[in-house]
């Protein structure tokens, strides 16, 4: 019989190659899938912070319209005057907050109740409330109670609002910036 001869001695060192390269790819399809779960926690942290001062924001809105309801505004009242009898040009009376965040001079801004009271919002929500004069509107809510219905309806002298409402705090690094404006017509 004849003797088989076995070449061991090149086989292991392509059998080493080939488990280093294996432990080379296994290693880098482990990195990557760690690179994802940490980018999906990340993106779900700023979804749930945005969220968050969204329902802030939202709450700011609603304080201010409870205060337009119960207070006075415009001259000589709380707020930015920004008829035109007021500072119609002023920078207060810019529709929306300068793009940075940070507190502009002159804008008076009024802490609301904060609606995450645990402490895991960016800050308490704030709005500022720019009385904007009288008008006359068309009465357009409420028509079932007017005594002219379905006739078309009177011109009423009515108080507008410029509410802006921001849900943390602008200076707060690495935080959502949710801001919101809206109109309040006050009769």
């Amino acid at each position: 019989m004849r003797a088989v001869q076995s070449n061991r001695g090149g086989q292991r060192g392509i059998a080493l190659f080939v488990v280093l390269i294996t432990l080379l790819l296994l290693s880098i399809v482990a990195v990557m899938s760690l690179n994802a779960g940490v980018l999906q926690e990340q993106m779900t942290s700023s979804m749930r912070d945005r969220a968050l001062a969204l329902q802030n924001a939202e709450a700011a809105l609603a304080a201010a319209e409870k205060t337009i309801q119960l207070k006075r505004f415009g001259a000589g009242g709380e707020g930015t005057n920004c008829s035109e009898s007021g500072l119609p040009g002023s920078p207060a009376c810019r529709p929306l907050p300068i793009s940075s965040g940070a507190t502009e001079a002159g804008r008076s801004w009024q802490v609301a109740p904060d609606v995450q009271s645990n402490g895991i919002s960016a800050g308490a929500p704030e709005y500022s409330v720019q009385y904007m004069g009288r008008r006359e509107t068309h009465v357009e809510l409420g028509l079932g109670n007017e005594p002219n219905y379905g006739e078309s309806p009177g011109l009423v002298e009515a108080e507008y609002y410029r509410v802006l409402a921001r849900g943390s705090n602008p200076d707060a690094n690495g935080r959502a910036r949710v801001v919101l404006q809206t109109v309040v017509v006050r009769e």
